[in-house]
């Protein structure tokens, strides 16, 4: 499996629209992989996880070829995670010559209401469809298995994360959600399969103990232990943090040297990562 890291950063980016701090300033001066964009991800150059406002840049940066994606799974309704007003340009007469195969989005319940309210008055049914799902209740998506799993986050969002499953692969993708709520680690303990893979939330960074919502580097230790105790995670597991944000306070360079520390590595957009 790989996995294409497109997009890395929270809902304002780093650097943010309208900020001057350090971190800000650090990557306007360096840019390179201190400059991140709303997180989203691509499974095998297939699946998107995510559908934000900077879907368009990360077709023109990384040469993701959208028309010729069908799938997209999504973490909650946020704005920096789906943007449907985007998916009017897959409509006939906006969106050419493509294949009459549908795109087709997996939400839950709060991002399926705002997504089907506003496909029904600008997009084409027969050009993007969306199906409801559910925690814990798995789901097929070209031939690769789903399993979202409750998020600690905004509940009016209904948040998600996911387990994902292919030829044996096994991926846990956890953004936007803080330490995992204990139902969820409920269903981890009974699924009990070693990840061959993990990308944690660390939208806090360096910050101690940040753990309601978002993550930081001292919860994300705490995830791994409990995932390694558990046997989920092991030395073979390639772990990585995902999706921070300039109220970290610290730099691309800065993260690297402190996850060079406990074996995880750090991502930037357009970092692709097969296991």
């Amino acid at each position: 499996m790989k996995l294409t890291f497109l997009g890395t950063a929270a809902a304002e980016g780093i650097p943010g629209l309208f900020c001057d701090c350090r971190v800000c300033r650090n990557a306007l001066a360096v840019r390179g992989k201190e400059i991140k964009t709303r997180s989203q991800a691509l499974i095998d150059d297939k699946i998107l996880i995510d559908f934000p406002a900077d879907t368009y840049m990360h077709m023109l940066q990384h040469g993701v070829d959208l028309k010729n994606i069908h799938t997209c799974v999504f973490t909650h309704s946020h704005m920096d995670h789906l943007y449907e007003r985007d998916l009017w340009c897959r409509n006939k007469g906006i969106g050419n010559e493509i294949e009459e195969i549908p795109l087709q989005l997996y939400l839950t319940q709060a991002g399926y209401a705002q997504t089907i309210d506003y496909m029904e008055k600008h997009v084409n049914a027969d050009r993007v469809q969306a199906h409801l799902i559910v925690p814990f209740v798995p789901f097929l998506a070209e031939g690769y298995r789903f399993i979202p799993l409750k998020a600690d986050h905004d509940q009016k969002a209904d948040p998600v994360f996911y387990i994902i499953e292919h030829e044996g692969k096994r991926l846990l993708y956890a953004n936007d959600t803080g330490y995992f709520p204990e139902e969820t680690w409920e269903y981890l303990q009974s699924y009990g399969q070693c990840f061959d893979m993990i990308s944690l939330d660390c939208t806090g960074m360096l910050l101690e103990n940040y753990r309601h919502g978002h993550m930081g580097f001292s919860v994300n230790r705490e995830v791994v232990a409990r995932l390694t105790e558990m046997g989920l995670c092991d030395e073979r597991t390639v772990k990585y943090v995902n999706h921070f944000s300039h109220n970290g306070g610290a730099t691309h360079e800065e993260m690297v040297a402190e996850a060079e520390k406990y074996g995880y590595g750090v991502t930037y957009d357009g970092l692709e990562v097969t296991f």
